[in-house]
């Protein structure tokens, strides 16, 4: 039986091949996309060692003890059996919150002598590594979407320099044989299509009072999760044309393949490759906006302990391939809304751990990340990060440094399409919210493009968190190219 087809952009032969050379064990991600019928390889992003403190709590449960650096980092390992799987999957959490839509962890680089790597103990290894990246990766998701079970394994060979390219299936009732697969480089870079969108969100969240105790991490996620699993059923337009899924997303793509095999194409014009921008497309989703009812048993008035209050403008992003069909920009966008929304709660709630317990009585500003947008380093796709007040645009351009392993120019962040508004405009807009319906509702659609929308985030009776506000508005939705 055939395997796979991996695709991958011609810059990354050069930079398999330079890993080689250095003779050092590396282990590390590989971001791209899943198609019907190929897999397209887009970077390398190598797994860093983390600082001392940066695991969360369940992470660090789970790494042994080691030895360490004077710096206070664990030892960079020597060979596969001595990763330790909840680093690499720390990075993957890591790693997802940065990718628009569209984009994925798709598996795992492996550098390292052919000794090392055929032995069943590294095989087990492996394998072990890259469920649990696939079970932080499809976390932030909550259940909306399925991620493909089927991982590649790029193993570099430090000796004879060789790639050699492996599936597997990683879901608990597969056997975990690898399948061969086959690595293209493509010389003139793969042909990306982006579409870009802009979701107007309110949710209006009531805390249960009688309810089994829990972080109020958790207890927002399981509140968001009957949202995230209603969005997805939504109807998306695309420029403002409601399309057939399964027609591909530009009409003429058919067209341009048979042309381009036509001519011998090779995706290089007089030995230049062809570096024009993606095609740009804007979907608007339609969101039903009916009230969802909250998960549990009982029904009527329920005395509630607090209130959350999450309403504002996402601005979003994907990227397909060149043949993909709508069906398939329809789940990238989706894929992309219900990542960004989950990203910003669990970065919100790591920033409040950080914080004292307050005693204040009345509102309490906090204000969630926004999102920024990252162009070049290299890549024919844009990634994005989210940044808190007081951050700027080099603390971007150091992450995707330190988590991706890109050198990405300040002036190459986009931090135009969210920004924050001003506190006495959140009060004034949020005196009516709390008043609301104590159910999951509110007006939940695609906002246009130029009308600015507050992002509000508001909890009140919460212990140690009182009332809290945040707000961001969309300045514009131009895509990026």
């Amino acid at each position: 039986m055939m395997g796979r087809t991996v695709i991958a952009e011609e810059s990354l032969q050069d930079r398999l091949t330079a890993l080689a050379k250095v003779g050092t064990f590396q282990i590390g991600l590989l971001i791209g996309q899943n198609a019907r019928d190929r897999d397209y390889l887009v970077h390398l992003a190598p797994t860093p060692i983390p600082d001392e403190g940066d695991l969360s709590s369940e992470e660090e449960d789970a790494v042994p003890h080691s030895p360490k650096t004077e710096h206070g980092k664990s030892k960079v390992p020597e060979s596969i059996s001595k990763v330790v799987d909840a680093i690499v999957a720390q990075h993957t959490r890591q790693v997802v919150r940065m990718l628009p839509g569209g984009l994925d962890v798709i598996g795992l680089f492996v550098v390292t002598p052919q000794s090392d790597y055929d032995t069943s103990q590294s095989q087990s290894k492996i394998r072990s590594i890259l469920g649990a990246v696939h079970r932080t990766a499809a976390k932030i998701l909550l259940e909306t979407a399925e991620l493909r079970t089927e991982k590649i394994i790029l193993h570099v060979c430090t000796q004879s320099f060789k790639c050699t390219v492996k599936t597997v299936d990683v879901s608990p009732t597969a056997v975990g044989i690898q399948n061969s697969a086959e690595l293209r480089f493509h010389r003139g870079g793969v042909k990306w299509q982006q579409i870009s969108y802009s979701y107007n969100i309110n949710l209006n969240f009531w805390l249960p009072k009688d309810k089994s105790p829990q972080s109020l991490y958790k207890l927002i996620l399981s509140l968001i999760k009957p949202w995230a699993q209603s969005v997805t059923k939504s109807l998306i337009l695309i420029d403002s044309e409601l399309q057939n899924s399964y027609d591909f997303l530009d009409p003429y793509a058919e067209e341009k393949q048979t042309k381009k095999k036509g001519s011998g194409g090779s995706g290089v014009r007089g030995g230049m490759a062809d570096l024009s921008p993606p095609k740009v497309f804007t979907a608007e989703i339609l969101d039903s906006g009916a009230p969802l009812a909250v998960e549990g048993p009982g029904s009527g008035l329920e005395e509630s302990s607090g209130n959350v209050r999450l309403a504002g403008t996402v601005a979003g992003l994907a990227f397909v391939h060149s043949k993909a069909t709508v069906g398939e920009a329809k789940s990238s966008v989706l894929v992309d809304l219900v990542r960004s929304v989950v990203a910003r709660w669990e970065m919100h709630c790591d920033s409040l751990v950080e914080e004292p317990p307050s005693n204040l009585v009345g509102p309490i500003i906090h204000e969630p990340p926004r999102r920024v947008f990252l162009e070049g380093g290299g890549l024919p796709v844009s990634l994005c990060d989210y940044l808190f007040p007081g951050d700027n645009t080099t603390d971007a351009c150091q992450s995707a440094k330190e988590l991706l392993g890109l050198t990405v120019r300040a002036e190459h962040v986009d931090d135009t399409l969210e920004t924050l508004a001003d506190a006495t405009e959140v009060m004034d807009s949020g005196e009516g919210g709390v008043g609301e319906d104590p159910r999951l509702g509110g007006d939940r659609s695609s906002a246009s493009p130029t009308c600015p929308v507050s992002y509000i985030l508001l909890a009140s009776g919460v212990a140690a968190l009182g009332i809290a506000f945040s707000y961001v508005t969309l300045q514009s939705s131009k895509a990026l190219t």
